[in-house]
Parts: C-alpha cells; structure tokens; sequence
C-alpha cells in the first residue's frame, strides 16, 4: 500500500511538472498574434508584410500602394531592429527614445506621400484609436500635467 501511495505522489509531482513546462513551439495558443507566440520575435519582412497586408485592408491601397508601404514599413522595421540592437549595450535610453521618434516621424512623412489625402486621414483616425485617443501630442501633453503636478 505504501508503495502504491508513493508511486501514486511521484506520478502526481511528475505530472504536475510537466504541466508547469512552457511550449515555445508555437502551440495552439500562440496563433493570435499573425502565428507568433509570446517572446517571439517577427522578422522584419514579415513585420512589413502583416503592416501592408492590415493597412491594404483598413484604408482601401491598391497595388502599387501595397507595395510601396510594404517596402517603407520594412525599411523602419530595420531601422529599429538596428536601433535597439545598439542600443542593448547603452544606458542612454533617452538618446534611443529621440532616435525611434525620429525614425517614426520620418516613416509618417514618407507613408503621407504614398496615400492619398483621405487614406492618410482614416489612417491617423485608426492610429488614434488604437494608442487610445492619445497620440505624440496627448502623450507630451500628459507628462507636461505631470510635471505641473508635482512642482
């Protein structure tokens, strides 16, 4: 009987074990986010691809469209790899948030040039809605309140 009860309990913490184990292999749970599970990183083609494929779809781009916001979107894609790539051995965090905002805003000014004036309206509509209402100017305006606050 004993060594039923221990068997029994060893099975048990096996199991238990076993259950505890993450799958990074991307299992069934992962296909949320375009077949990429938690912590892993798309490539920056594919990063491009999904981003033209999802603005093709929300703001109408026809072909040539497509493809140019592909090829700008994994023109930035890189850019960011490379900037945070550099920046994993700094402490100047500061310096990397003013690149990435000059790398976004450059992005902006390129991608206005492909759409045309009432894609680029949807498009800043659906950029709002997605960072909450609160665009670069909410943002700054935000930490300015804060500052206030706390003199």
């Amino acid at each position: 009987m004993k060594k039923l009860l221990i068997l029994f309990a060893a099975f048990a913490l096996t199991t238990g074990v076993a259950s505890a184990q993450t799958d990074n292999l991307g299992g069934q749970g992962s296909m949320a986010r375009g077949g990429m599970g938690r912590g892993m990183q798309r490539s920056p083609e594919q990063m491009a691809e999904a981003r033209a494929k999802q603005l093709t779809t929300q703001l109408g781009l026809n072909a040539e469209q497509t493809e140019k916001v592909r090829q700008l979107t994994l023109t930035q894609a890189q850019q960011m790899r490379d900037m945070r790539t550099k920046a994993a051995g700094s402490d100047d965090r500061t310096a990397m948030r003013s690149n990435m905002q000059a790398a976004r805003e450059q992005y902006d000014t390129q991608l206005k040039g492909i759409l045309t004036p009432e894609q680029y309206t949807k498009y800043g509509q659906l950029r709002e809605a997605r960072m909450g209402g609160q665009g670069a100017q909410g943002k700054m305006k935000m930490k300015e309140d804060k500052v206030k606050v706390k003199s």
